[in-house]
């Protein structure tokens, strides 16, 4: 009798793993086909993760905002969520219209959720900035990937691809170097 219960609750614990699991898969993949697609600019860093390989850290330009750029609304705090509202910029790239405190009800525009890391923070050039993390703020890659994307960061002009969700949330799409697309995302 022991016995079939220590089967049926592996069964059954196996099947909400692979059940949980397909969640992730599937709402990723959701996030990816039906989210609004808008392209950041983005200069990037080559570290590697001795667990997770190597990856880009993506520098985007809606992740530190010199003051006097964007409007805000509410009162934002360190360590907060906080919603970014984009608009459409010069060349081809969004740029930060609005810094929101909670995310804004039935938004025209795209709105990215991220956290305040820091506000008004004084650069070498004295330029107040808000510096902002976003999840999606790493984008990992096999080693001769990640050699190419080093390669062409510098001189060329780098878009990373993200899918806004309703929400917020946001997940990379693609990379695109000079306007042309050289990389997209697929779950499946």
């Amino acid at each position: 009798m022991k016995v079939k219960w220590i089967i049926g609750g592996a069964v059954l614990a196996a099947l909400l793993q692979s059940a949980a699991l397909g969640k992730i898969l599937w709402d990723r993949h959701s996030l990816l086909e039906s989210g609004r697609e808008v392209v950041l600019q983005s200069a990037m860093i080559d570290p590697r993760d001795l667990f997770r390989g190597h990856y880009v850290t993506l520098n985007l330009s809606v992740g530190a905002l010199e003051e006097g750029t964007f409007t805000v609304d509410g009162e934002l705090l360190t360590g907060e969520d906080i919603f970014v509202s984009l608009k459409p910029g010069t060349e081809g790239f969004w740029i930060a219209e609005t810094l929101h405190a909670a995310m804004p009800e039935n938004p025209d525009a795209p709105v990215l959720r991220g956290m305040l890391v820091s506000d008004r923070t004084v650069t070498g050039e004295n330029a107040p900035r808000y510096v902002i993390r976003f999840p999606f703020d790493r984008y990992f890659a096999d080693k001769a990937r990640a050699k190419d994307l080093e390669k062409v960061r510098n001189d060329r002009k780098l878009g990373v691809i993200i899918s806004v969700g309703e929400n917020g949330e946001g997940a990379v799409k693609g990379i695109s170097v000079d306007g042309e697309l050289i990389y997209v995302e697929k779950v499946f």
